[in-house]
């Protein structure tokens, strides 16, 4: 796996810092986000411009690229941070979001991972219940098929199925 697969990738991983968590608010929660130990922001963004040049936030909306905003909040527990790419001063591209739950900072899952677990999910368990049946299933050249079920092995039963 590449180094930018793996920091696409973040949803198994979380953050958090302690000093910071009995202050959050929405002043200062993507302060908190854009720390140097997090691994989920990106310092090319144009906050980290906007920071430097001593900026305010609205400027982000004149100027081209990543940047993150904070989409919503919910205080003192919750907050939700979307990094977007800003292609025009109305027009953004969603690509990431992220959620802080308790200071706790989490990649949300992107809906076609969510669809793939949950596929993936019902195929194991779809597949699981295929083997069983199959553990049953007993052939015989001059017999044919038939189901062989341990309980009616003791009561001297089979079902085939011709």
């Amino acid at each position: 796996m590449s180094a930018v697969d793996f920091r696409d990738n973040l949803l198994g991983i979380s953050w958090v810092d302690s000093g910071w968590v009995p202050i959050l608010n929405p002043g200062n929660v993507l302060d908190y986000f854009s720390e140097r130990s997090n691994p989920f922001y990106d310092r090319t963004c144009n906050n980290e411009v906007v920071k430097m040049q001593r900026l305010t936030l609205e400027h982000l909306n004149q100027m081209v690229g990543v940047e993150y905003i904070l989409l919503h909040a919910q205080e003192p527990i919750l907050y939700i941070i979307r990094k977007q790419q800003r292609q025009s001063p109305t027009q953004v591209i969603p690509l990431a979001d992220y959620y802080i739950i308790a200071g706790v900072v989490y990649q949300a899952p992107d809906l076609g991972t969510v669809i793939s677990s949950r596929v993936l999910s019902a195929v194991h368990g779809i597949q699981s219940a295929f083997d069983e049946a199959m553990s049953y299933c007993r052939y015989h050249p001059s017999k044919g098929y038939w189901w062989h079920f341990k309980d009616q092995e003791e009561r001297g039963m089979l079902i085939i199925v011709s």
